[in-house]
């Protein structure tokens, strides 16, 4: 008999997260039946303490002391901020437990947007099937994870997932999670710039991993794939994500990088209205 926890959940999760106490009732709720009893919790709160001046804020920083503290033979990686259906965590462990040679088997990212025009905007993108690893729920086999990933790591799951390559990552897109999106325009430059940044980084200092990522759809068939209206709110959205990509781009280069992190605090907020 096996020692020890039969599932990991591992949890980066910031100093400032309001949102950490009902997302770990969803996991709670989400856990698949007998397994209550041998699954291990382990949350990770890092960044910014007035308390503690040495304290770094960054999820590679995070992720690497959940994988070295992570004592099961699966992990399931979600973020402190998110919603997710309850057969979520099922299926994405029977996803990785039917492909034995999987590494990973990810999540479908969705939104939750309020009843606003900007959220409107920022909820086209979600209408496009883009077939990367989800940055906030997927199922890991950790004995087959890199040991640790590089700290400075802007987008640190967009790294493992051409760590991994596309061969071993299993899409379980019925596996759910909802983000709170921007409702304001501030807040969706503080989150937008950090992940263009991220993937000029990757593209400056890990340029041979760029092959080994899923093919991507092309902005005209993601623009055909969508009725008018949301095909006009997509337009708009590509248009602010290509200067904020301009912005990170120029910020990269200069290397002011400090404050990548701040928080999008309106992507926070899990209130009906």
């Amino acid at each position: 008999m096996r020692d020890g926890p039969s599932l990991t959940l591992a949890v980066p999760c910031r100093t400032d997260e309001p949102a950490l106490a009902r997302t770990l009732g969803a996991a709670r709720a989400a856990l698949p039946a007998g397994e209550g009893a041998s699954v291990e919790l382990l949350v990770c709160i890092n960044g910014p303490d007035p308390l503690a001046s040495a304290a770094r804020a960054g999820k590679p920083l995070a992720w690497n002391v959940l994988r070295c503290h992570a004592r099961a033979p699966v992990a399931i990686f979600f973020d402190a901020d998110v919603s997710f259906a309850p057969d979520a965590f099922r299926l994405l462990l029977a996803a990785l437990a039917a492909a034995p040679g999987a590494v990973l088997a990810s999540g479908k990212t969705t939104c939750a947007p309020r009843p606003r025009a900007f959220e409107r905007i920022m909820a086209a993108p979600y209408g496009v099937d883009f077939p990367n690893l989800s940055a906030q729920l997927y199922a890991a086999r950790l004995d087959t994870l890199p040991a640790a990933m590089p700290e400075d790591l802007i987008e640190p799951e967009r790294w493992l997932e051409l760590i991994v390559g596309r061969e071993r990552v299993v899409r379980v897109p019925e596996a759910r999670v909802a983000v709170r999106l921007p409702a304001t325009l501030a807040d969706f430059c503080r989150q937008r710039v950090r992940i263009e940044m991220g993937k000029v980084q990757l593209a400056r200092e890990y340029p041979a991993l760029a092959g080994r990522g899923a093919p991507q759809p092309r902005t005209r068939a993601a623009l055909t794939s969508l009725d008018a209206a949301d095909a006009v709110r997509l337009a708009a959205y590509l248009g602010m994500r290509s200067l904020a990509h301009v912005v990170a781009w120029w910020r990269y280069r200069r290397g002011a990088t400090a404050g990548i992190w701040r928080q999008a605090a309106t992507t926070k907020r899990w209130d009906p209205a």
